[in-house]
C-alpha cells in the first residue's frame, strides 16, 4: 500500500484515464478525492473506487472556474485534513482542423487543459507546502 494515509485530488475523474487513476490510487490505500463536472457520473465513479479500497469523497468540480476549485480544496481539507498529491487529469478536446476551429473552441480547450492546471496547482500549493510535501 504505498500511498497509505495519503490524500488525492483527481480531477477528471468520472471516466477514462482519471477513473483508473481513482482505483489504482483507491487500491493503494490513498484516500481519494473524484472532481469531475458531473455529478452523477463522478458518484458512480466513487463508488467503483471505493470498491478498491480507502475513503472517497466525489466532488462537482468546474476547473476553469477558481471559485470551485477553491471550493473543492477547502471540502478537501476539511473532510481529510491534508492534500499529498494532485492529479490534474481534467482535459478536453475539441477536434478541428486549424480552419475549421473557432476561436471559442480554442478558448475552452486552453480553459480546462491550460488555465485548469493553473487553478488547481495554484489552489494544492499552499497547503503542501505549509504540510512540508
Amino acid at each position: 500500500m504505498r500511498l497509505k494515509d495519503k490524500v488525492a485530488i483527481i480531477t477528471g475523474a468520472a471516466s477514462g484515464i482519471g477513473l483508473a487513476t481513482a482505483r489504482v490510487f483507491a487500491a493503494e490505500g490513498a484516500t481519494v478525492v473524484l472532481a469531475d463536472l458531473d455529478p452523477a457520473r463522478t458518484e458512480a465513479a466513487r463508488a467503483s473506487a471505493a470498491e478498491a479500497g480507502g475513503q472517497t469523497l466525489a466532488l462537482r468540480v468546474d476547473v476553469t472556474d477558481r471559485p470551485s476549485v477553491d471550493a473543492m480544496v477547502s471540502a478537501t481539507l476539511e473532510r481529510f485534513g491534508r492534500i499529498d498529491c494532485l492529479v490534474n487529469n481534467a482535459g478536453i478536446t475539441k477536434d478541428a482542423r486549424l480552419v475549421k476551429m473557432t476561436e471559442q473552441q480554442f478558448d475552452s480547450v486552453m480553459s480546462v487543459n491550460l488555465k485548469g492546471v493553473f487553478h488547481c496547482s495554484q489552489a494544492v500549493v499552499p497547503t503542501m507546502i505549509e504540510q512540508g510535501a
